[in-house]
This record gives C-alpha cells, sequence and structure tokens, in this order.
C-alpha cells in the first residue's frame, strides 16, 4: 500500500493489442501473399496493414488510470498525474454529441475546488 490508499480501481484507457493485431495481419498477409497468383495486392494489403500497427504501438500507447481511496492517479507515458482527494469538489457528467447515432453518451467530469474541470 502507498501514500495514496488502498487501491480500488485499476484500468487502462486503450491497451496495445490492436497495434499487435495489425501487425500480426500485416505479416501473414505478407506471407501468404507468396501463395496466391496477385502477389502484389495482397504484400500492398499486409504492408499498410503493418504501418498502422506500428502507427498504434508508437503513438496510440495506452494510459493508466488508477482510483485509490485518497486519489485518482492517471500514468501517462511514464509521467504520474494524481488529483488528491480534498481536491476534487464533485463529478458531473457532460454529454457526447456522435454523428449519425441516436444514442446519448455521457462522460464523467471532474470539477475541482478552484471550478476547473478535469
Amino acid at each position: 500500500m502507498n501514500d495514496f490508499g488502498e487501491l480500488l480501481y485499476a484500468g487502462k484507457t486503450d491497451n496495445n493489442k490492436n497495434g499487435f493485431v495489425f501487425i500480426l495481419l500485416g505479416i501473414i498477409s505478407f506471407i501468404g501473399a507468396n501463395f496466391i497468383y496477385a502477389k502484389m495486392m495482397l504484400m500492398v494489403i499486409g504492408v499498410v496493414f503493418a504501418i498502422v500497427g506500428l502507427y498504434l504501438l508508437l503513438f496510440k500507447q495506452s494510459k493508466k488510470l488508477s482510483i485509490y481511496e485518497n486519489a485518482i492517479v492517471l500514468t501517462l507515458e511514464g509521467q504520474e498525474l494524481s488529483i488528491p482527494k480534498e481536491q476534487i469538489s464533485h463529478i458531473e457528467y457532460q454529454k457526447v454529441k456522435v454523428r449519425r447515432s441516436p444514442v446519448v453518451n455521457y462522460y464523467p467530469v471532474l470539477i475541482l475546488n478552484d471550478k476547473t474541470k478535469c
């Protein structure tokens, strides 16, 4: 246990599995191109999948969110941002407008004591 108290929730905003899957699909399609007649098209598709996978792994890395008894901690690229419980005033929910979707989505927003939103 650390100075934040007991860990109540730990999660990731996104995982790196998507990048690995795209790279794996790229490699499989690139190798599989050797066994079909139209090799060039499948090779190009394999290279595109591999590039998308590398982009996801390098630039869209996962961010960790942890909720402790006394703080909320967000870990971004090795840096840790902690918001103590005493600084949080309340939580509001804001509506997210999604195009072409009849479903209304909401997301939580932390309101701090100094009226800033996180």
